[in-house]
């Protein structure tokens, strides 16, 4: 570090002045920049002294005189640059380049192709689909219909004017608990059978008749629920003009060996009335 020396001070005067050669000002600067308090301090009580001087003195217009010649010479001044600037001849337009279209590159058209078979594909499984779920809907709404107006056939057995109600009642052989009614449409010749508390012995099975004069005919078996209900439609029980009763027989299980006697006893029987 440069040592301080009351030189310095001295300097400090000159440097606020701006009276330093340029020796004596890097001297100063260089000796500031390492740091010397008694110079900063120096440096500040100067510059206050500079700064209450300068707002001590009175401000003093410029004689007229010498503000004219100013103008004068600001005027002569200006009007050699308008004139040099009406004989400069004017400069050449600088063309501006015109706009250029975007060319597309071929891997932009390859990326929108790909996209758009994408796209295509994604399309093409969806409509897949729903063409498969809407075939699926028809056909359970077709099947449903079906179901429907098959329960509508039934419905019409039970309502038909012309049908009979056949209830079986149980013989010596049957429990008492056993209950059974037939309805019969002669003109269908249709039959929805209702049996309850019909829950089977152990290896054993219940197998409806129809009693014709021809003998029995096996109408199929009664399965019933846990409960012991159970409801059969009969398509078809015969020729309603040899048609004379309904009956019940316990079977093995499985049935009568034979669709013409049943092999066990007969624990309902039924009458069907002439209307």
């Amino acid at each position: 570090m440069t040592p301080h020396r009351a030189e310095h001070l001295d300097l400090c005067a000159g440097y606020l002045l701006g009276s330093l050669d340029g020796s004596e000002r890097a001297e100063l600067e260089s000796h500031l920049a390492e740091g010397c308090a008694e110079c900063e301090a120096e440096l500040a009580r100067l510059s206050a002294g500079v700064f209450a001087l300068a707002a001590s003195t009175p401000a003093r217009r410029a004689p007229p005189a010498l503000r004219a010649r100013i103008l004068a010479a600001v005027r002569e001044e200006t009007g050699r640059i308008d004139a040099a600037a009406e004989r400069r001849p004017s400069p050449a337009p600088i063309p501006l380049p015109r706009p250029r279209r975007a060319s597309r590159q071929p891997w932009a058209w390859a990326v929108a192709a790909a996209l758009l078979l994408g796209l295509i594909g994604v399309a093409w499984k969806v409509v897949q689909t729903l063409e498969s779920d809407l075939s699926a809907t028809r056909s359970r709404v077709a099947a449903l219909q079906k179901q429907l107006e098959e329960e509508r056939s039934w419905m019409a057995v039970l309502e038909a004017p012309q049908s009979r109600v056949v209830e079986l009642q149980p013989t010596p052989d049957g429990s008492p608990q056993l209950a059974a009614r037939v309805v019969f449409d002669p003109a269908t010749r249709r039959a929805v059978v209702v049996c309850d508390r019909f829950a089977s012995p152990a290896g054993k099975d219940y197998q409806l008749w129809a009693i014709t004069g021809a003998g029995p005919a096996s109408l199929g078996l009664v399965r019933a629920d846990p409960s012991g209900h159970a409801v059969i439609q009969l398509a078809n029980v015969g020729d309603p003009q040899s048609l004379g009763a309904f009956a019940v027989s316990l079977e093995r299980e499985g049935g009568a060996p034979t669709t013409t006697a049943p092999a066990g006893p007969v624990v309902m029987v039924g009458k069907l009335g002439r209307s």
